[in-house]
């Protein structure tokens, strides 16, 4: 698909000879942010990238030195109109007055300078110091990852949304109890929610280690069950509660008034809604199988995991909580389905479990949590959305409307499995 780059400076935006903006095909990976500035030989993103109505997306970037040389004209005179009539809505809105409220700060005149400041004020004294601009790694409505350049080696800057800024405190308390779990930070600013991070090995597909997977199952299990004993201390250190009772009021609420509810056929709406008490009967089933609830990362899969065959890291707290154990690897099942691993995840995850509460239903559980972990991400999903604003839901749209589709499926094939729950 096509990736147009608006490059504006002073209410222009850069075009070629024909009044066309620069333009490049989707590399489909990480790297987009990265292509969009060099192709234009911008600094940063300083609005929402804009989705077309026909998939194409345009990229508004801009410089913080000089002025951009080359042909730079108004918005109106961009060839493409639709193009242009997404020019001229960013220009508005880069005015504070027409800014939408639900504009992140990393979007906003002045952001890149207040972080560079705090980064040069956490470092001072430290034996290290910045020694260029932040290098924006991803800037999308949920969080803004940059890296910074130091005389001592690179480190790693993430600023989360509104929605999720808790993730500067919930990062210290796992931290604080899995120091060699998560990556080790250098400085936190809590009300901004900034993190600043050593860099990690095996963060990236290309150069994860083999066997990650079963790793994280490994580990991870062991650490949630040392959390077991530490929840008091993790809900006052910032995570969320999202136990059997919260996950349940969020799953009606999400069926009262999701904003993706328009999304479904009436069909649809009508399957979902009709099992929902089937949903409620066997996510409280999951809950009473005598496994306590711990420490959850919330949104569990190798995208979020570093590994170099030595060091496991797990990264991106922001949905991390209180909630039951086995949801996370469940999501990590899902996810990893479809790659070869060798020993079972579940099995290998299940282990310490089973030897820790003998008298759990450990199997029953691990079936259960899948229609749960269903529930949990539509909760999750569409608080995002809800807090997205509108112009950027388009970058995790349709999910909850996905997930919504799927549970009527999920509840027949538990039933097939004749839970007594549902006789």
């Amino acid at each position: 698909m096509t990736e147009h780059v608006a490059l504006l400076h002073e209410g222009r935006v850069l075009v070629d000879a024909t009044g066309a903006l620069p333009a490049f095909v989707d590399p489909e990976d990480e790297s987009t942010l990265a292509t969009a500035l060099a192709l234009v030989g911008a600094d940063i993103a300083v609005a929402p990238t804009a989705k077309l109505p026909d998939g194409r997306t345009v990229h508004v970037v801009g410089r913080r030195g000089p002025a951009p040389s080359g042909r730079l004209v108004l918005p109106g005179d961009v060839g493409d109109p639709v193009v242009a009539e997404a020019v001229a809505r960013a220009v508005t809105e880069l005015d504070p007055a027409h800014t939408p409220d639900a504009r992140p700060g990393w979007y906003r005149p002045g952001w890149f300078d207040r972080v560079e400041a705090w980064v040069d004020t956490v470092l001072a004294g430290s034996g290290r110091r910045r020694t260029g601009p932040l290098v924006p790694v991803k800037m999308w409505s949920i969080s803004a990852v940059a890296r910074v350049v130091t005389d001592a080696g690179d480190l790693w800057l993430k600023a989360p949304c509104e929605h999720f800024r808790a993730e500067a405190r919930v990062h210290p308390t796992v931290a604080g109890l899995f120091p060699d779990l998560v990556p080790t930070l250098v400085a936190v600013e809590e009300a901004e929610g900034w993190l600043l991070m050593e860099p990690m090995t095996g963060a990236d597909d290309a150069d994860r280690a083999d066997g990650a997977a079963l790793e994280v199952v490994r580990r991870w299990a062991t650490a949630q069950l040392a959390a077991v004993g530490h929840v008091d201390g993790l809900l006052a250190g910032g995570c969320r509660r999202r136990g059997v009772d919260e996950t349940l009021a969020g799953f009606h609420r999400v069926l009262a008034g999701s904003i993706e509810l328009p999304l479904l056929t009436h069909a649809e709406l009508t399957a979902v809604r009709g099992c929902a008490a089937d949903v409620e009967l066997l996510v409280r089933e999951l809950w009473s199988a005598g496994v306590p609830d711990t420490l959850s990362h919330g949104d569990l899969h190798l995208g979020n995991v570093a590994w170099d065959g030595r060091s496991l890291r797990i990264f991106d707290w922001t949905d991390g909580c209180v909630s039951h154990p086995f949801l996370d690897a469940s999501h990590l099942r899902h996810f990893e389905e479809a790659r070869p691993q060798g020993p079972d995840l579940e099995a290998t995850y299940a282990e310490p479990w089973r030897a820790a509460y003998p008298d759990a239903d450990i199997d029953r559980a691990f079936v259960l949590a899948h229609l749960a972990d269903l529930v949990f991400q539509a909760i999750t999903f569409d608080d995002i959305v809800s807090s997205t604003e509108p112009g950027s839901r388009w970058e995790l749209g349709g999910v909850v409307a996905d997930i919504l589709r799927a549970l009527p499926a999920k509840v027949a094939e538990l039933r097939g499995r004749d839970l007594t729950l549902l006789e």
